[in-house]
């Protein structure tokens, strides 16, 4: 690992009690392919061997060999793009609501640019008519035109819609909110009481097998932490509200290694099955307001009276903590507002986002880390534990390290024969093209049992935990015989800002 590459390393280890030495990881110097001056490449690989090294201690923790990891920079990277890479028998699958006027930077009345998401019905509809204009970009500009950005700011939080501010790194390192950020670990970590109710088993062949997860989450930080825990073996129930809005190719590549179930929990019967799996449950992954889990009901007390040795993990934007715990947020507000869209935008004639998600993907591999971090220390000290991890968070690690710009090499065909696997699924056969796990490791190798389901393909009140023992599995996906034989749709070049985000 160069510097800046240890220093993310040395972060995470320092939040999550890692112990990993240098020697037993090894970083493939490859190149960048973002053409910004922020080292997300270096922050990639960082995180990427934290978390491989944090694999290799969970499974240390239940009996298992210690492993040496290996990360490809570049791959690693790629791995923040990881819907551009996603393919159905070949053919790129894309679409999805991100792509909506909406979605922009526009410029208030007193000069200021904000960043809007309107990705959901709910949060696009609420923005239009706020602002009683048509779905268009003009229109929006117009309305947006005609209103401060303190007011603005201060009604969306009141109607529970999505916005943020840009600033400059600096002026954000002296807002409440980012103080408030600033003084909390990337990864924070909890202990309640030493109850020992629950005691994992010696592992056999996979560092998570017969861990059991519960994921109540939506795109895409929280969903990806737990396909992360999936494919270290861990039994993953993935709970979605039938009512609730839902973004398909997002779905598609979140689910891989999960039973994805359909909840209501405003039922009585919902909210009782919803119980019965808490009761059983190593870890509870929430990516909504922690308000919304006590309006059900469960809050912290209720839930450690429940399962006094759960692991809850909380993904959301902006912290349980300061004037903006409660508001909701998304990968471009969290770059906005943290100052990344400046230095992203500099030398261009608009606002610019960074070509990557670190955000998201990177909060999803930290909560990860954090959940596995609670595991394995629950296993001496028992315990209920919290895990919190914000998008602002991740987002202030990587601007964390000195700018640089390096020279960037674009996407190509060639990048798409060396990452890519396929892997067969229960959806009448098909195949998924997707990039291979970013974390080498050299004794269990990642991977999901499972391709991707649809929402709601498994039975509710049947579907439970799978019962051990736990048969050692097959690698279940390949080197990609569609990327060598070309791909329908691939993305290739520097940067994918104007995919994730049209530009003000």
């Amino acid at each position: 690992m160069n510097e800046n590459q240890q220093k993310i390393y040395n972060a995470i280890a320092d939040a999550t009690v890692l112990k990993t030495s240098y020697d037993r990881i090894t970083v493939e110097q490859t190149p960048t392919f973002l053409q910004d001056p922020i080292r997300v490449a270096d922050f990639a690989a960082g995180l990427f061997s934290a978390f491989g090294a944090s694999v290799a201690e969970a499974g240390m923790s239940r009996g298992l060999p210690g492993q040496d990891v290996t990360v490809d920079r570049r791959h690693a990277l790629l791995h923040f793009n990881d819907p551009m890479y996603h393919y159905l028998n070949g053919v790129a699958i894309r679409g999805g609501e991100i792509e909506v006027p909406v979605n922009s930077f526009y410029e208030t009345s007193d000069g200021k640019w904000m960043c809007f998401n309107g990705a959901y019905s709910h949060l696009r509809n609420g923005i239009l008519n706020y602002f009683d204009v048509a779905n268009n970009m003009e229109a929006i500009a117009a309305g947006v035109r005609k209103h401060s950005s303190a007011k603005i700011e201060q009604d969306f939080e009141t109607l529970g819609l999505c916005v943020a501010p840009r600033h400059t790194y600096a002026e954000w390192l002296e807002h409440p909110q980012g103080k408030a950020v600033a003084a909390t670990p990337v990864i924070s970590i909890k202990r309640q009481g030493d109850a020992k109710n629950r005691i994992l088993p010696e592992a056999r062949w996979r560092p998570l097998e017969g861990v059991r997860v519960i994921d109540i989450t939506h795109v895409l930080a929280g969903p990806w932490l737990t396909r992360m825990l999936a494919e270290q073996g861990a039994d993953v129930i993935s709970i979605r509200n039938p009512n609730f809005d839902f973004l398909y190719p997002a779905i598609f590549g979140e689910s891989y290694g999960k039973k994805q179930i359909f909840l209501e929990f405003k039922s009585e019967k919902g909210k009782s099955r919803f119980t019965e799996l808490i009761k059983s449950a190593d870890v509870l992954v929430w990516g909504f307001h922690y308000p919304a889990l006590e309006r059900l009901g469960f809050s912290l007390e209720n839930l450690k009276a429940l399962n006094p040795n759960l692991v809850l993990v909380h993904e959301s934007a902006y912290g349980a903590i300061g004037p903006w715990a409660n508001r909701k947020g998304w990968e471009q507000l969290a770059q906005t507002c943290c100052g990344a869209v400046v230095l992203a935008s500099e030398g261009r004639s608009q606002n610019h986002l960074i070509g990557a998600l670190p955000c998201d993907f990177g909060t999803g591999y930290l909560g990860a880390i954090g959940a596995m971090s609670a595991l394995r220390q629950r296993q001496d000290q028992g315990g209920f534990w919290t895990v919190d991890v914000t998008l602002v968070g991740t987002m202030m690690l990587v601007l964390s390290l000195p700018l640089a710009k390096e020279d960037a090499v674009p996407v190509s065909n060639e990048d798409m024969v060396k990452y890519l696997v396929d892997q067969k699924s229960n959806l009448n056969g098909a195949t998924f093209t997707r990039l291979a796990p970013g974390a080498q490791l050299s004794g269990t190798p990642s991977f999901a049992a499972t391709g991707p389901a649809i929402l709601g393909a498994h039975d509710p009140y049947k579907t439970g935990w799978d019962q051990p023992p736990f048969e050692k599995v097959s690698l279940s996906h390949q080197p990609s015989v569609y990327a060598r034989e070309g791909l329908t749709g691939v993305l290739t070049g520097c940067g994918h800002e104007d995919i994730m985000l049209r530009k003000g």
